[in-house]
């Protein structure tokens, strides 16, 4: 089921049409059937896997806390069953391909893969979610919890379950545990929420879409079409993706839970550690704790320099974000692209003072450098295989006919028209926090009030005929 459509208003009018008649015992109960209901809507098969990760994680728990000797055994029970799962229905046939590939260049015997496996819809999203419970029961964080109901909800919870974002158990195991009520605050945060989120899916991103779609279905673009095709990209990434994260968000307020932001305006940031600081944040920080600190602090441990051990470990971190996107060789090499910035930049900006660095005036065009830099890796990451993306880099802006160079001006004005709501949305966002703002909350009120009906004017006129997937429903 997805969020842009009747089916899911349907679903989730009939939840909230119950669920706030109901105790918290039965509050859980019944938000667990339906997000069961809500995931093997499509493919009920894919309630297996989920059901198997979150019994092995609840099992693994209870056992490091009544083995507490073999605490470490119990975490490579629940890591190889995880990771497992998510690399063999994920990463299967990407492996084999390449291992085929392999044989045949060195002139080996071969094989025929015959098996095609189906991608689980969000189990690299659940995965990561269940794990951090068992490496926080496991590094003695969190407390073990016993009630199966609460814990499966937990995994399960219908509007972040998808595409996230990725919650830790200490942040969503209390609030599944407490008492929830309703208020009317909540709920219009919910609404502007929702609405912004659908607003930003269905006439930014799919309207921005059909112009990303005709430009990389091109046999052979020009140049300028091209990098206009790109920019469209950056615009349609961010509105999709942060549009299920604003959905989810307020989906899980209307039903008292608060689910933690998965953006911070990344096309603002001014180096590439300070984009992925803003940029799905959920999965960002999540590596961050659970493999590159370990790693780091392991290398250390091990008598190795802290700038070997620190570069060592953010090679890996970027290694795994790319391989997390996909099973394919344009996504390790995104990685890698967003490596070396990590790495270049500090060294280049050792030869400029902070001063100028930090001054508002240059600051600007530190944004704009970061966002072509940032649409530089786009093409990575949307242009498929690497024979494509070679010959994409290597087209020449010289040479292109006046015709191609106006409609390549064309779309990418068209693109940026569509992302002026993104931006206004920032404005908003920067000027809210002001102190008149906050010592005239009711002029908040008023403005989410009239913001969501011209949201919803908007969707009514503006949204695409032609609707697409999330786009990281296929991660």
């Amino acid at each position: 089921m997805i969020f842009h459509s009747l089916d899911y208003v349907i679903f989730f009018t009939t939840i909230i049409s119950i669920y706030w008649f109901l105790g918290r015992k039965a509050q859980n109960i019944f938000l667990l059937a339906a997000s069961y209901f809500f995931y093997g809507y499509i493919h009920h098969w894919f309630l297996y896997l989920i059901l198997t990760s979150t019994v092995v994680d609840y099992l693994c728990g209870i056992s490091m806390a009544k083995f507490q000797q073999r605490k470490k055994l119990f975490l490579i029970i629940s890591l190889t069953t995880n990771l497992g799962l998510l690399g063999v229905f994920k990463y299967y046939g990407f492996f084999v391909d390449n291992v085929i590939l392999l044989l045949t260049a060195l002139g080996l015997p071969s094989f025929t893969n015959t098996i095609e496996i189906l991608l689980p819809v969000g189990i690299s999203f659940y995965t990561f979610q269940t794990l951090s419970y068992t490496i926080d029961v496991y590094r003695g964080r969190i407390a073990t919890r016993y009630d199966f109901l609460d814990f499966a909800l937990y995994v399960a919870f219908f509007p972040q379950l998808v595409a996230g974002p990725i919650e830790r158990a200490e942040t969503l195991l209390p609030q599944i545990e407490k008492k929830r009520t309703y208020s009317a605050k909540m709920t219009q945060d919910a609404i502007f929420l929702i609405m912004w989120g659908f607003f930003k899916k269905l006439v930014i991103a799919d309207n921005v879409a059909i112009i990303v779609n005709m430009v990389f279905a091109l046999e052979e673009p020009s140049f300028y079409i091209l990098w206009a095709g790109v920019f469209a990209f950056s615009i349609q990434v961010i509105a999709d993706f942060s549009a299920y994260t604003d959905i989810a968000r307020g989906s899980a307020k209307f039903l008292g839970f608060n689910l933690m932001p998965n953006f911070n305006h990344p096309y603002l940031a001014v180096s590439p550690s300070d984009f992925w600081r803003r940029w799905h944040m959920s999965l960002t920080f999540w590596i961050r704790d659970y493999v590159f600190v370990p790693i780091t602090v392991d290398l250390m441990r091990n008598n190795k320099t802290e700038k070997y051990s620190e570069n060592l470990g953010v090679f890996i971190t970027f290694i795994l974000i790319g391989l997390w996107h996909g099973a394919n060789w344009n996504f390790v090499l995104y990685g890698l692209y967003h490596f070396i910035l990590f790495a270049m930049f500090p060294i280049c900006g050792r030869h400029v003072s902070s001063g100028f660095r930090n001054s508002i005036i240059v600051r600007p065009f530190r944004i704009l450098f970061m966002f072509i830099l940032l649409n530089i890796g786009y093409l990575i990451f949307r242009g498929g295989e690497l024979s494509l993306i070679i010959e994409y880099y290597s087209l020449s802006p010289f040479g292109v006919s006046y015709e191609e160079r106006q409609m390549a001006l064309f779309l990418f004005t068209k693109a940026l028209l569509f992302s002026v709501p993104l931006w206004v949305h920032t404005l908003y966002a920067h000027v809210r926090k002001g102190v008149y703002f906050q010592e005239r909350t009711y002029l908040l009120t008023y403005i989410n009030i009239l913001a969501s009906i011209i949201m919803f004017l908007g969707i009514l006129i503006m949204r695409s005929n032609t609707s697409n997937d999330f786009i990281y429903f296929q991660f």
